[in-house]
């Protein structure tokens, strides 16, 4: 197969973002993920693969005009994740270019004003050429890189724009605290 940009990318991500209802479109969205997955098919400019000390890197591939969808590439240096978190009211699809990541999804069990008991529903290793999508209300997981001492290089699609979502952070007994955390794009 033959390498592709980002704007063949998006032409085919345009056309998935069509096919219907939303289980169509991710269904659509995961397999144009997923050809793209393959080792050296998606073009990157090299600013995508670089992991930040502090954090995952978190980088805008593309914005639809019409604000149907984004795309973004995340570069994860070795031990970073995520605590437990949502993408409230949006699908998303994720897949793994490069490396390997422990995806677990979670389901609540007990909700309280601002917390919540979880239980472990499914945890797997998504490894390059692997991708996955979550629609609302399953959508609660938490993704860490410490399969391996390598980074780990993700591609996520979004039914419009993640700019907040509600995370979860353990406070004892088997709580987690809910907060709103606004999240925003590395350069």
């Amino acid at each position: 197969m033959s390498a592709i940009g980002a704007d063949e990318l998006v032409r085919r991500l345009d056309a998935a973002v069509s096919a219907g209802d939303v289980e169509a479109v991710t269904r659509q969205v995961q397999n144009e993920i997923e050809n793209v997955l393959q080792p050296g098919r998606l073009r990157l400019d090299e600013r995508f693969r670089r992991t930040l000390p502090d954090h995952y890197a978190r980088r805008l591939l593309h914005r639809d005009p019409a604000r149907r969808y984004t795309v973004l590439v995340l570069a994860w240096a070795p031990g970073q994740g995520t605590p437990i978190h949502d993408h409230p009211n949006l699908w998303s699809v994720e897949g793994v270019l490069e490396g390997e990541l422990e995806v677990t999804q979670y389901a609540p069990i007990k909700e309280e004003a601002h917390r919540c008991k979880f239980a472990p529903v499914e945890s797997h290793r998504a490894v390059a050429g692997e991708a996955n999508f979550l629609i609302p209300p399953f959508e609660y997981h938490a993704l860490t890189n410490d399969l391996t001492d390598r980074p780990c290089l993700t591609i996520h699609a979004f039914g419009g724009e993640l700019m907040e979502m509600n995370t979860f952070d353990p406070v004892g007994n088997g709580w987690y605290e809910r907060s709103l955390r606004r999240v925003s794009y590395d350069s």
